[in-house]
């Protein structure tokens, strides 16, 4: 009776996509597939602890395109190629976790918006401990406070920050071998008229513009 009553909550939920002429059932199963692959995928970057005895334990992931199927509203980054290595240490209700992470991805460059690569390598502890009592005040970047009803850890979203927190705060291409960087000079060319019409109507883009120059010359 319960999965009858679930069912029907999913239909109700696709029925706006009727009008565009596929069938209901055929797209209520398109859904459903969808929503079981993405299930999968988030599986795979849940760590069960429960069953495990108390001691060391390696654990391995690989970070890849598919991963940004979790987060399509990330824009920070995009085709990751990254290994993680995790090592817990289980002690009763206390898990300390050590990450490993290293690779790359790729963000837009922050002048011309060409593709451009950054690396990827942090090193991370973090200590996780099963409680019956977890609020927001607990909550803290090395601290993880895991309620009881759960068996399972998930990673996704933390492995989804350290890499936004890998990108640079200013990504550009690299240089050439005269010190060029190698950006698109359309792109540049654009920017180039933009700013200075900008600047004829606004004084105050005069302003930015040169604390833009002076940020590109200290790096």
């Amino acid at each position: 009776m319960a999965g009858g009553k679930i069912r029907a909550g999913r239909a109700s939920c696709f029925r706006f996509l009727l009008p565009i002429g596929v069938g209901f059932r055929k797209m209520y199963y398109l859904c459903t597939l969808i929503l079981a692959c993405m299930s999968k995928q988030k599986r795979e970057y849940r760590v069960a602890f429960s069953g495990l005895e108390d001691g060391v334990h390696r654990f391995e992931f690989a970070i890849g395109q598919d991963f940004m199927e979790l987060f399509p509203e990330t824009d920070v980054f995009f085709a990751p190629v990254v290994r993680v290595e995790m090592e817990m240490r289980k002690n009763g209700r206390l898990m300390e976790m050590e990450f490993r992470f290293e690779g790359s991805a790729k963000t837009r460059c922050d002048r011309c918006l060409q593709e451009v690569e950054f690396p990827v390598s942090w090193q991370e502890r973090v200590v996780a401990k099963v409680s019956a009592e977890v609020s927001r005040q607990t909550e803290e970047d090395d601290y993880w406070a895991i309620p009881e009803k759960e068996s399972a850890v998930d990673v996704a979203s933390y492995f989804h920050e350290i890499l936004v927190l890998s990108r640079p705060m200013q990504c550009f291409c690299p240089e050439n071998e005269d010190g060029i960087p190698a950006c698109d000079p359309g792109m540049l060319a654009f920017y180039g008229r933009k700013e200075e019409e900008e600047a004829a109507t606004d004084p105050r883009w005069s302003a930015l513009a040169e604390l833009r120059s002076r940020m590109e010359s200290e790096d």
